[in-house]
């Protein structure tokens, strides 16, 4: 019996379409992690193939992640001159939920899907939109700063062939913006 490959191609385009329009439309709200983790689980579930390996030398892993966190632990160091109240515990897991979930569709699925067209595209890409999504909620003065956080992340998706790195470096960020 011949098993007959179905054609999937157009799933990444539609998810990475649908995800970002969702994305966009959010409304700052508890729903809204709801919706970034939807996407997050979309983004998760989707087939992309990728040229970079997923399995990575631990110590190369850490070495990506702790380079990637130095950037927000200066920003950070600069931005709180004066220490801040205790974060409520469900801004911190929100916070959390949404790192992981927007770094699995822009670094696995939306990045995994431009690779294809080379690496420049899939980082300035990934990192394009990722600094796109924020602007309903944060305004267009995030631009810059979002687009440098992708830039980072996206390059934590090169260096190490997976989405991994830039979630924990996303979280570790969210976090500290948190705190």
């Amino acid at each position: 019996m011949t098993r007959r490959l179905v054609d999937r191609s157009w799933e990444a385009p539609l998810a990475v379409a649908g995800g970002t329009l969702a994305l966009v439309a959010r409304a700052p709200s508890t729903l809204a992690v709801f919706v970034t983790a939807t996407v997050g689980a979309v983004g998760g579930l989707v087939s992309v193939r990728s040229t970079g390996s997923e399995s990575v030398a631990r110590l190369r892993w850490l070495v990506v992640v702790a380079l990637g966190t130095m950037p927000f632990v200066a920003a950070s160091a600069l931005i709180m001159s004066n220490p801040l109240p205790r974060a409520a515990l469900v801004a911190i897991l929100s916070s959390v939920v949404a790192a992981v979930a927007e770094e699995i569709f822009f670094r696995r699925l939306v990045y995994g899907w431009l690779e294809k067209w080379g690496a420049a595209l899939a980082i300035a890409g990934s990192a394009g939109l990722f600094a796109l999504i924020h602007v309903p909620v944060y305004g267009v003065g995030v631009l810059p700063l979002d687009f440098a956080a992708g830039l980072i992340f996206a390059w934590q998706r090169r260096a190490t062939g997976g989405w991994t790195a830039p979630a924990a470096t996303h979280v570790f960020a969210n976090l500290l913006a948190s705190i």
